[in-house]
């Protein structure tokens, strides 16, 4: 039996760039075992099934990576809603369309907008309410970590901050883009400091100083369970973020807008349009977007 797929770039204006994901538009007859060995086959960060939701414009969608079925990613968001397009299952009506992506994490309504002249641009909003620790390891131990200088640490705007939202992140302040891309994770220091027993399993490196003009940060993900030569995508990390920004005195109660970018021409460069909601009382009500471009229309066989 033909089963199709599209792949899709995603975060991205341009193909062979972003993050690629690939999506099952019609879904509802896999099995776990099968969409298990499907994600592990394709080999892609992200593999999304999709079935039809109890309401019009409601899809149920699972998300495996090659080794794990995982229960919130954003980048599957933005591929799924340019498969759904292209399969005729959401309709554009004046270039735009809201739909609702049922996840495991819980429901996700997703703005998708057609502009002239560029890739499809889709939206999605999250909230962010982190625990926030400012107890962290020492200057010291941080560069040993990361295999960089104390003097490309940058706290002079931002601080180094443990945040949580169900699973910690160590955010780490750099002096330039250069000191992030130059960075790479050493396990025997990790193991030696004070940061395994913070149990973060992975840390944000960013900059405000980047060498792009269409972004305000440049940020990456390095930790343990990332091999060292790896540039993970940074979507996950956007709530935790978003947090982190407004726990400073730097940004003040308001909607901001930034662009945050990840990875370089040679490692699939992403560009991530976030928006912001501050209020001091209240959870960071954060939106993220992005474009997303189709790179292919496939057919899986199956016995």
């Amino acid at each position: 039996m033909s089963h199709t797929y599209y792949t899709a770039d995603v975060f991205t204006q341009t193909v062979f760039q972003g993050a690629q994901i690939a999506v099952f538009p019609a879904a509802g007859n896999f099995d776990d075992e099968q969409m298990s060995l499907i994600a592990r086959e394709l080999n892609l960060s992200e593999t999304v099934f999709v079935s039809p939701g109890e309401q019009d414009n409601h899809f149920k969608l699972r998300i495996f990576t090659p080794l794990k079925e995982i229960s919130f990613a954003g980048h599957p968001v933005l591929a799924t809603a340019k498969a759904l397009v292209e399969d005729g299952l959401i309709t554009l009506n004046g270039g735009k369309a809201t739909v609702c992506f049922q996840q495991k994490a819980g429901d996700l309504s997703v703005n998708i907008e057609q502009r002239e002249g560029e890739p499809l641009f889709v939206q999605f909003a999250l909230t962010s309410d982190p625990v926030i620790d400012r107890y962290t390891p020492r200057a010291s131990e941080l560069a040993a970590l990361l295999s960089i200088d104390e003097s490309d640490i940058d706290t002079h705007t931002f601080q180094t901050r443990l945040v949580s939202i169900n699973l910690p992140y160590l955010i780490l302040p750099l002096a330039s883009q250069a000191a992030v891309r130059k960075a790479r994770f050493d396990m025997k220091a990790w193991s030696q400091s004070s940061a395994p027993a913070m149990a973060a399993q992975e840390i944000l490196v960013f900059s405000n100083k980047t060498d792009n003009s269409d972004s305000d940060f440049h940020a990456r993900l390095l930790g343990p369970s990332i091999g060292v030569h790896e540039d993970p995508p940074i979507g996950s990390a956007m709530p935790c973020f978003t947090g982190y920004l407004g726990s400073h005195d730097a940004i003040r109660e308001g909607t901001y807008t930034f662009i945050i970018d990840r990875g370089t021409a040679e490692t699939r460069r992403s560009v991530l349009a976030i928006e912001m909601d501050n209020h001091a009382d209240k959870a960071t009500a954060l939106r993220v977007g992005g474009n997303v471009v189709l790179v292919s229309k496939n057919s899986l066989l199956l016995p």
